[in-house]
């Protein structure tokens, strides 16, 4: 059965329904964004102009301003956008823009230095998620940084959720096995599967295997520097042990190192943290 279309126009008030609590860390969501600055701060050398996709409530955007980089904060939710403007203050260096990770036409090739697009802004583009991933390299100078759903991931997640609002292993769960791909009309069972989410819903989805993102981001003319898990280890702890590592500032600085450690030299291709996009890559242009 193929996937439906993405229907922008219903994910924009998903999102607006979600802006409230977007920045409301659960689970090992912290471990995760920690783990996204510390990439991010290894790239910022050289870097003038940033441009945040899908850059949500300003989570990364409004301090890369502060700090005087010139952002362009980019989101396509009115809610999110509201949120972000209020919390910048006024802060220079940055610009709000309401827009489509799928469709940055208005940029002009290789406008910005760093491209950061994050979280769900390429996978919730469902079957236009490589359209997403080559807009972002398309308007790099020099580098991205991507995350996306990882599809182990997601593949346990469906599994978990089949089993448990069905009791049976539904088609959506062979869908994300064989192909990483999700969309809330595309089977009659997968109304069960989003009961209880934000609006009962989870529109489009698309998820990646490190693989198949490295593959679409040297079809970009990109030169992948990582392409791996993000806080593989943080998935495999209990959450009790992740509470108390978020909760002790010197521990959850250690933690992270011991993340970024296990993602590198113990489980490159591992699944990532369970909250939050777990799969990350950094690229830079070869010419």
């Amino acid at each position: 059965m193929s996937v439906p279309e993405t229907d922008f126009n219903r994910e924009k008030q998903w999102w607006d329904a979600k802006a409230e609590k977007e920045d409301r860390d659960s689970a090992d969501e912290a471990i995760n964004r920690a783990l996204r600055w510390r990439e991010i701060e290894r790239h910022l050398q050289g870097v003038t102009t940033v441009l945040d996709v899908g850059a949500a409530t300003g989570a990364f955007s409004i301090p890369l301003a502060k700090r005087g980089f010139a952002v362009t904060h980019l989101d396509f939710s009115l809610a999110m956008l509201k949120i972000a403007r209020e919390r910048a203050n006024d802060a220079a260096n940055i610009q709000f823009v309401e827009g489509n990770s799928a469709d940055l036409r208005r940029f002009a090739d290789r406008s910005f230095d760093l491209v950061l697009n994050m979280d769900g802004a390429i996978s919730f583009c469902g079957s236009e998620a490589r359209g997403a991933i080559r807009e972002t390299c398309r308007v790099a100078r020099q580098t991205v940084i991507l995350t996306v759903s990882h599809r182990a991931q997601m593949i346990a997640s469906w599994t978990s959720s089949s089993l448990f609002k069905t009791g049976k292993l539904v088609p959506a769960v062979e869908a994300m096995l064989s192909r990483g791909e999700w969309h809330q009309d595309q089977f009659p069972d997968n109304e069960a599967l989003t009961e209880g989410l934000t609006q009962n819903y989870l529109g489009s989805l698309k998820a990646f295997t490190p693989g198949e993102l490295q593959s679409a981001l040297e079809n970009c003319g990109m030169k992948v520097l990582r392409c791996s898990g993000l806080g593989s280890l943080a998935a495999l702890c209990t959450p009790e042990a992740i509470q108390r590592a978020v909760n002790d500032e010197v521990v959850f600085k250690e933690f992270l190192s011991r993340c970024e450690q296990f993602d590198r030299d113990i489980l490159p291709d591992g699944p990532g943290t369970r909250q939050r996009a777990g799969l990350i890559a950094v690229a830079r242009r070869l010419d």
